[in-house]
């Protein structure tokens, strides 16, 4: 029985080094067979509006116990390019991707003080399952000063 939270398909799908959308595209900047942390493969995606690099975003293939944490979709906006919503749109492709691979469910993580990206996430259609997690002292999230998180899921297919 598959988890809730994994995917039918860990393998990379042909044909998905570019994804073209209404206001951003997806260029593959690679796709890995193993993350060295997580050991779950993922696409790894330059965002890019106009041609013009903007921010980065990952679907992470699978489902373990360093996904409630890490989450299975990570993005990230360069500073000169925030405030356009192209982390929605790119997470609204990378959805597309997801559902391809088999997910039923996504799991997007945030900081507690990252209102800007609980607020993408949320017009994403995601819903808040807990608020405040404790991270683990050892992981690279509480090193950095983020000792908490809220853990977001994402129904796909509705």
């Amino acid at each position: 029985m598959i988890h809730q939270y994994d995917c039918i398909t860990k393998n990379r799908i042909p044909n998905k080094s570019q994804l073209k959308g209404p206001v951003v595209d997806l260029k593959l900047i690679g796709y890995y067979d193993e993350n060295p942390q997580d050991h779950i493969p993922y696409y790894w995606y330059e965002i890019r509006s106009g041609g013009t690099p903007v921010g980065k975003i990952t679907l992470r293939l699978g489902f373990n116990e360093s996904s409630i944490v890490n989450g299975q979709v990570g993005y990230e906006i360069d500073e000169d390019y925030r405030g356009h919503h192209y982390s929605y749109y790119a997470l609204e492709m990378i959805k597309m991707l997801a559902m391809d691979h088999g997910f039923r469910y996504l799991l997007v993580t945030s900081s507690t003080d990252n209102m800007a990206s609980q607020k993408i996430i949320r017009k994403a259609k995601g819903k808040l399952i807990m608020s405040d997690y404790l991270v683990p002292l050892d992981h690279i999230y509480h090193v950095l000063g983020k000792p908490k998180i809220n853990i977001y899921e994402i129904k796909l297919g509705s």
